[in-house]
């Protein structure tokens, strides 16, 4: 089964984020999960494209806020419950 994605240019845009932050695409089919699909695989990446943070965090104030918590487990080592299991 091939997918194919919607959008003239979603695909193609699709296609760049992998190869620039190693980001997976599945393309999920909900009546039946086993005939879902990956697009693209995912690539681990062992160092962090900080530029692409930055640019985030000044879009997304959750987002901002997720680095704040995740930079105070990094310096203490704490987990806070309260802020990371909100669901």
């Amino acid at each position: 089964m091939t997918t194919a994605i919607m959008g003239e240019r979603t695909e193609e845009e699709l296609r760049i984020l992998s190869a620039l932050h190693g980001i997976g695409v599945m393309v999920l089919n909900t009546d039946d999960l086993s005939e879902s699909e990956i697009l693209l695989p995912a690539k681990r990446k062992t160092d962090t494209d900080w530029q692409s943070v930055n640019r985030i965090v000044k879009q997304n104030k959750d987002f901002e806020t997720f680095i704040e918590y995740v930079a105070i487990y990094y310096q203490s080592g704490k987990i806070v419950e309260k802020n990371w299991n909100r669901y």
